[in-house]
Parts: structure tokens; sequence; C-alpha cells
């Protein structure tokens, strides 16, 4: 197996024309000035030879056609193989069969260069092109170059049954943030006030006046949805519900993506991704279910996630989205729930986005999540009730609006 840059193709090229020059001026040399029948037999053979091997060759490539694999997933960092095999119903042997890949930004190729290799008619050929999947999310490999040569190497075909596109998903982790505690607290209180607020609602119905719960002190470990905060107030120190029913508030994270063509956006993407689902997993740790919202293929999914291998089971998900959505900057129909919270992950937020969010303000606590800011979108972001800004490294920082 051979690979072949593209200055070493055009090389090549100007090679084979240097080529037939030379053997023109050679017919010429031998008609005229030597011998006129063998210059005549010359001339025969450098025409005749370049057209059959051209027509057999062109014949060939209407008799090959190519498979193409790859995994459904991976993980993020992990090296593959995309896997191209050709099978020829032509009887004779083919010279060369040149191919080069095209993958998505998700991927980078061991070497980029052209691969070619010689194919014998009744043995199909395996070619592997070795990558690394570089950034979590959807990708795509597809096909950009496959041609056969003719035998004299003097002219190639373009292979018409090429394989499809193949999708893979590249698999996001799930990290430890730093400096998370101050929005963690505030969304899980944003929903046990909403819990507290029903509770009222419900006991103010019924002939019983207060609920009667019974509570202990807070121990390590313990869900800080479970926590009394007015009873702890009070006692100067951390009491525990002990038979409180399980809540159906459950704060909201949305997903404002969309397909990225370049790799500074895609990146930004993924640190937001992949930020998510790590609060995503210190939510379910403290006990408080959410859910998770984002668009693909032209719709909304939502992902209902009440413990860490729901959390895992959604970086799964994710890993096949591709973002596209029907038009809204959030899925709208989040605003008919009970959320008490909801956390927006926006890559490019603007005027629209905060015009949506405008919407959610008075449906409880409102926080923008952001990989990059601008003093012009921060005054955009007013709609909020806090914007924070997640570095690289899954630091959160507040951002003074």
């Amino acid at each position: 197996m051979k690979r072949q840059t593209k200055g070493a193709v055009f090389l090549e090229r100007l090679k084979t024309i240097f080529g037939l020059l030379m053997m023109a001026l050679m017919a010429y040399t031998f008609m005229h000035y030597l011998d006129a029948d063998i210059g005549v037999v010359v001339c025969a053979f450098l025409i005749l030879a370049p057209l059959i091997s051209a027509f057999l060759a062109k014949l060939a490539s209407n008799q090959i056609h190519a498979e193409f694999k790859t995994p459904d997933y991976l993980t993020k960092g992990r090296h593959f193989q995309a896997d191209v095999t050709f099978y020829s119903e032509s009887k004779l042997p083919i010279p060369f069969v040149r191919l080069q890949l095209k993958p998505d930004l998700n991927f980078a190729e061991d070497d980029s260069r052209m691969v070619q290799s010689a194919m014998i008619s009744d043995e199909p050929v395996h070619l592997e092109i070795g990558m690394t999947a570089k950034y979590a999310g959807c990708g795509y490999i597809s096909v950009e170059t496959l041609t056969i040569s003719d035998y004299l190497g003097l002219f190639t075909f373009p292979i018409k049954q090429i394989p499809d596109s193949t999708k893979i998903g590249v698999i996001p982790s799930i990290p430890s943030l730093t400096g998370a505690a101050v929005m963690l607290h505030t969304v899980s209180d944003a929903v046990l006030t909403m819990d507290e607020e029903e509770e009222e609602t419900t006991a103010s119905f019924t002939a019983q006046s207060s609920p009667g719960y019974i509570h202990r002190d807070y121990v390590a470990g313990d869900s800080l949805k479970r926590i009394n905060w007015k009873l702890s107030a009070k006692r100067n120190r951390l009491m525990v519900r002990m038979d409180e029913a399980v809540s159906t508030v459950r704060p909201a994270l949305v997903f404002d993506f969309r397909p990225e063509d370049d790799e500074d956006s895609l990146k930004r993407r993924e640190i937001l991704m992949e930020g998510a689902l790590g609060f995503l997993s210190l939510l379910v740790k403290q006990g408080v279910p959410c859910s998770l919202r984002y668009a693909s293929e032209g719709a909304w999914k939502c992902l209902i996630l009440e413990n860490e291998d729901a959390v895992e089971s959604a970086a799964v998900e994710l890993a096949t989205a591709d973002f596209q959505s029907d038009g809204n900057r959030i899925d709208l129909s989040v605003m008919g729930e009970r959320a008490g919270a909801y956390l927006v992950y926006s890559t490019q937020p603007d005027v629209i986005l905060s015009e949506q969010l405008r919407q959610l303000h008075d449906k409880g606590y409102v926080a923008c999540v952001v990989a990059e800011l601008t003093e012009e979108q921060t005054a955009i972001l007013s709609t909020t009730d806090a914007i924070w800004r997640l570095d690289e490294d899954f630091a959160m920082n507040a951002v003074q609006k």
C-alpha cells in the first residue's frame, strides 16, 4: 500500500505528459529520419496501447464496488481504523485503486495523503485509514476521492459505486467541575422553594394545617433537596426531612447549540456539552432529578435524568445529536413544566436567545452558561438572573452583569 500527496499526484501527471510528448517525438523521428515502416508500427503501438489500456480500465471501474466500515460509537481520544474494502467483478487485474477520505472536524487522520493499492480481480482489497476521535459529538466520514488508473498509469477514472458517508458518535466525557457549588446551591434552593410552595398550597385545602414532617440532623451525603432550610435557620443547624415525597419539580438544562463548521466553535460546544453533563451529575448525586433538552434532526428531545446511570446514558445520546433545531433557540415546551430553574448552555448568545429567555423570567431561576463572553453579549443577557462562564479546564466563574 502506498500513499501519495496531492503534490506527488500533480508531479506524476506532469511526468505522464512529458512521457507522451517524448513518445510522439520518438515516433516522428523513426518515421521521418530512420525507417518509415518501423515508425508506423511504433506510432500505432503508442496510440493503440493507451487506448486499449484506458478502455479496459473504464470497463473495470464500472465493476468495482466498495464497503465502508467504522465503529458506531467511540470515546473521545480513542484511535480507530476506517476500513474500506473493494470488490471487483472484472476478470482482469487492476493496477491501482486510489482512495482519499474526508472526515469531519471531529476526527484527525493519522495521514491525510491519498492511499493506493493494486487489485487482483478475485481478491478483495482491504484498506485501513487510521484516525483519532478528537472532539465529542456527531461526525461523518465520507469518501473524497475514489478512482482507478489504467495499466499504463496514463488515465484515471472515477469509481461510480461510492460508499455512503458513515456516521460516528463520539461520546463526551463527564468531568469534575470546580466553582459549581454556588450554582448547585442556587438550583437546589429554587427546586426546594417550589416544593414548599406546593406543599403549603396543598395543605391549605386539607383539614390538617401542617404537613407534620419528621426531621433529623443533616449527615454528610444526605440530599440537599431534603434539607428544611426554614427549620435549619431557626435551630441554627441543618435539619433533614425523613418522610418527604419524591418531587416532580425538575430543573431544566437546555442546549442552545448548532452545527459547527470550524474547530474553535466545535471546541466551545464540546466544553459546554461536557460541562453540562458534569453539572447534571452533581444534581442527581444530590437527589435532584432534572431534564436535559437538546435539538436533533429538526426536533427537540427531552431526557429525564434521575441517577448517575441516566447521565451516562445521556452522554451516549448526545454523541449522535446533530443539533439541528426547529428554528427555536430553546425548547418552548419547557415553559409549561415545573422546573424551578432553567440553565441554558449557549454557544452563541444573541438578541434572539435573550427574547426567548425573557419568557422564562417569571417562572424561576434563569441562568446562561457560555464558554466565551463579550461585553455586548453580557448586556444582551440582562434578561437572565446570572451568567456563568465555563473555562476549558471546567472551572465555573460567575460573570457580573
